[in-house]
């Protein structure tokens, strides 16, 4: 099929237009079908596939602009060049023809250079507009792909910590406007370093996307689970107290635990475990105060011994007491 070919669809009530049509264009190399009226036309199933239509004004059971009107109605068929043909040369019945959405207009007897030129032009535009379509739609899986990486993390598909800021910020602007409490869970692998030492970096890459499934489903529906970076992940629990968050990160470390992976070489435990630091925001004097409290509470429980959970009001009652001994 050459540049210029495509399908061609022409509905008029005189066979010796349709024949007239087909006859000129079809030596072309373009594909031509004919019908005598608008409801055979209606009745076609593949408009969608057509080049150009071809439309006469007065038909026996309507008119080529009620027609024309009608497809447009339809988003698929809204660019598909119509060429509008009659036998009455007026002003009136020209403007009409582009007010209903009609592309061309061609006026009767059909001159069949005239006809081969405009139907031509119309099928170019008709392709081109095609192959534009296309590379539209491929421009916007492309976007929504490079959103996708920006947000999600690429080894375990989980939000990366770029969604964790955004998420974080939205909670924050929550809190300060409704008061809606929250809180953070940090999470990080127990020697997960002797892990990769040992069984390689591929295992690594396994285990780091079997916890976050475990993660996953160890949280409350509106938590939001996230790859903060290397073995740290973390989770925040909307609408959730300290008290809240500090079961969560228990369910969530004894889960862990009890799937069993195993750890050849951790000095803790023969499977892999997690340590876990909680702070809510009614501890923190704000979105990246909490987070620093949360992380102190993750290092306590690395500092404890690892595979458990810490959270900040238990350091802060320690910190007060000590304070109390020491003064008094």
């Amino acid at each position: 099929m050459g540049e210029t070919e495509g399908k061609v669809i022409v509905v008029d009530d005189s066979q010796f237009i349709r024949y007239l049509v087909k006859d000129v264009l079809e030596r072309e190399g373009f594909t031509v079908t004919a019908f005598p009226d608008g409801q055979t036309l209606l009745a076609c199933k593949d408009l969608e596939a057509a080049d150009v239509l071809l439309l006469d004004v007065v038909l026996p059971d309507t008119d080529g602009f009620t027609l024309c009107r009608k497809l447009r109605m339809h988003p698929e068929l809204a660019h598909l060049p119509v060429i509008f043909l009659t036998a009455l040369e007026t002003q009136d019945a020209r403007v009409k023809s582009f007010e209903v959405g009609g592309n061309d207009y061609l006026v009767k007897p059909i001159h069949p250079q005239e006809l081969l030129a405009r139907v031509r032009t119309h099928a170019k535009l008709r392709k081109y507009l095609r192959e534009l379509e296309e590379k539209n739609r491929k421009l916007e899986e492309l976007a929504a792909e490079l959103e996708h990486l920006a947000f999600f993390d690429t080894l375990t598909g989980i939000p990366n910590r770029r969604s964790f800021d955004q998420r974080l910020a939205e909670m924050e602007a929550n809190h300060l406007r409704y008061g809606t409490p929250y809180a953070l869970i940090v999470i990080d692998i127990d020697h997960f370093k002797y892990y990769n030492d040992t069984l390689g970096h591929h295992r690594g890459d396994e285990l780091l996307r079997s916890l976050a499934q475990v993660f996953l489903h160890s949280v409350r529906g509106g938590d939001f689970v996230s790859r903060f970076g290397g073995e740290e992940f973390t989770v925040l629990c909307f609408g959730a107290w300290e008290e809240e968050g500090l079961v969560v990160a228990e369910r969530l470390r004894k889960n862990v635990e009890e799937r069993s992976f195993p750890h050849p070489k951790s000095p803790i435990a023969k499977v892999v475990t997690v340590s876990c630091g909680v702070c809510g925001r009614e501890h923190a004097r704000s979105a990246g105060d909490l987070f620093t409290r949360a992380d102190r509470a993750l290092y306590e429980a690395k500092k404890r011994g690892r595979n458990r959970v810490v959270a900040f009001e238990e350091l802060q009652e320690e910190e007060e007491w000590t304070a109390k001994e020491r003064d008094a």
